[in-house]
C-alpha cells in the first residue's frame, strides 16, 4: 500500500527548506528523515 502524498504548501515548504539543508551537509539524511516524518503527522492533520 502506497502512503497518500502530502501536498499541502506549509509541508512542502517545510521540505524544500530541509532538503536545503540537507544539500549544504547543515543535517544528516538520519535527520531529515525524522523531521520529514513529524512534518508529514503535523501537516496531515
Amino acid at each position: 500500500m502506497q502512503a497518500k502524498e502530502i501536498t499541502s504548501v506549509p509541508y512542502l515548504i517545510s521540505r524544500s527548506i530541509l532538503k536545503e539543508l540537507l544539500e549544504d551537509g547543515l543535517m544528516t539524511e538520519e535527520e531529515f528523515s525524522k523531521i520529514d516524518a513529524e512534518n508529514k503527522k503535523t501537516f496531515n492533520k
